[in-house]
């Protein structure tokens, strides 16, 4: 015999056993795909419907005999085959239609099958018929109601099964009933309930509000409703919404209330994490105006010291400059070369010291001097920036196709380009330099490029050369102030972009940077 046959055997023989169990149980079944489409039923459905297996197998569920009983009985099922599609367990009562047109009331339900990654494969549907149950509950219901008028006894069972915490007073506010419910939301047992017992799980604060609101609708009769905390022993809080009407005898004389307890506990938690929100923007808020007044106030300051200090400043160095001259003009012939070229010197030193001066201001106003954005055509731009230069005629700067058109700052996109290619023109160590200027687009930003086949700069300066007041010739060889690569990289970052270098000795330069769309 193969050893695969006692296998098959058994598997056989569990659906044989599946399918008994499946067709002889009494409840109505039914297998169903998450799009509705029955998978299978079992015979007492289909006994009771007068349907064989191939009417229903394969077809919408809605669509089968027994949902065709009203729009509104198919709609309602489509409705709750959709809900359990998504993993929720679905139960209602429902009027169906059976052969020869009978119906009846079954308690349905549509349970969601999921596999190992958690996704829903089958609905598994279930009907019980309660058409008798319900008419017996029916009658049970009058007869419990009538009774529970005669009887407190009777009262109380009703109350065991309320899904609300029930209570009754007297009208001194001693308690006398609670129910299992109200046991569960306040954290404490009936018998510690009873007379003032209920008070010792309210926050103090909370008590001082019931009390005063008792008072006022103890002298008017009026119902009572209130919002308290239970504190349980554990320390968790159940925040509860507590609502009461007054009881009265046949006279009409009022001797207590009867009333009820719902935990409100979700939509509490919810309405002070609002508040608390509400609390934490409003500080972040105030900080926040109060931080933008002192930096208004500190770059107010930032101007006018800048101001006064450029004035300051620049006075003094016109005056020796000025002086330098009258002196040169006066002693003509009397100074020696060698102090005329001291004066020249001297007058150098003060060019650059105004440099400085100028640099320094520009780069503190990057960042803080808000600038209009336009429809700025760089290629035009640039055109712009390489006449202003005025390279020599025997440098040549090449400006690839392509360049973008685009809504941005037109003066600090100038001013990046007019430092980048006036320092590939300036510290070119030939006069027949090549400068190529090019542009990438990507998905949010443009990089450009200026390259130059200059005398390049080695990798362990490509950082030091962005650095404020950093040069890499002497001053009296090359004169610069050092501070233009670093008001270039100010204001590509204050863009959003970055700008980096690519170089070595004797293999020219290229700074790369990135310019926001």
């Amino acid at each position: 015999m193969n050893k695969s046959e006692p296998v098959e055997a058994d598997i056989q023989a569990s659906k044989v056993c599946f399918r008994t169990i499946f067709d002889q149980t009494s409840q109505f079944i039914g297998l169903i795909k998450p799009d509705g489409t029955v998978v299978e039923v079992n015979q007492t459905v289909l006994k009771f419907a007068g349907l064989t297996s191939a009417e229903a197998i394969g077809r919408f569920f809605w669509e089968v005999r027994w949902w065709t009983i009203s729009p509104q009985t198919q709609r309602q099922l489509r409705e709750a085959i959709a809900l359990a599609a998504t993993g929720e367990f679905v139960r209602y009562e429902v009027d169906i239609l059976g052969a020869a047109d009978n119906i009846i009331t079954i308690d349905f339900s549509i349970k969601p099958i999921k596999n190992e990654s958690g996704q829903v494969t089958l609905l598994i549907s279930e009907g019980r018929d309660i058409s008798e149950a319900n008419a017996e509950l029916k009658q049970r219901v009058a007869k419990k109601n009538e009774a529970l008028q005669k009887s407190e006894r009777r009262w109380e069972t009703l109350a065991k099964i309320s899904p609300v915490g029930i209570y009754r007073t007297d009208l001194s506010g001693n308690y006398l009933y609670v129910n299992e419910r109200w046991c569960e939301i306040s954290g404490i047992t009936s018998e510690n309930a009873l007379l003032k017992g209920w008070r010792c799980t309210i926050p103090p604060e909370d008590l001082e509000r019931i009390d005063s609101e008792l008072q006022q609708t103890s002298q008017d009769a009026l119902p009572f409703e209130c919002e308290f905390r239970f504190i349980h022993a554990d320390g968790k809080v159940s925040w509860v919404l507590s609502q009461a009407v007054a009881e009265t005898k046949d006279d009409g004389k009022i001797v207590g209330y009867v009333g009820t307890v719902t935990d409100i506990s979700d939509r509490k938690q919810s309405e002070l994490a609002l508040q608390q929100r509400a609390s934490e923007l409003t500080s972040l808020t105030t900080i926040l105006a109060q931080t933008t007044a002192l930096l208004q106030k500190q770059n107010q300051e930032l101007d006018q010291f800048a101001y006064v200090a450029s004035h300051d400043l620049k006075a003094p160095l016109r005056a020796i400059a000025s002086l330098s001259e009258w002196i040169e003009e006066d002693l003509a012939d009397q100074l020696p070369e060698e102090n005329r070229h001291q004066m020249h010197l001297l007058r150098g030193r003060v060019q650059r010291m105004e440099g400085l001066i100028n640099g320094l201001l520009e780069y503190s106003r990057i960042g803080r001097v808000q600038t209009e954005s336009y429809e700025v055509n760089v290629g035009e731009l640039i055109k712009e920036v390489i006449d202003l230069l005025a390279p020599p005629l025997t440098f040549n700067i090449e400006v690839a196709e392509g360049m973008p058109t685009f809504r941005t700052k037109r003066l600090p996109l100038q001013q990046v380009f007019s430092n980048l290619i006036g320092n590939a023109i300036k510290y070119h160590p030939r006069m027949d330099g090549h400068v190529k200027i090019y542009v990438e687009e990507r998905s949010s930003y443009y990089e450009f490029a200026v390259a130059d086949d200059g005398a390049g700069i080695a990798p362990e300066y490509h950082e030091k050369i962005f650095a404020i007041f950093q040069t890499l010739q002497s001053r009296d060889q090359k004169e610069s102030t050092g501070i233009g690569l670093a008001i270039v990289k100010k204001i590509v970052e204050t863009q959003g972009g970055t700008i980096t270098l690519k170089s070595q000795i004797n293999a020219g330069s290229t700074f790369c940077f990135t310019w926001q769309k």
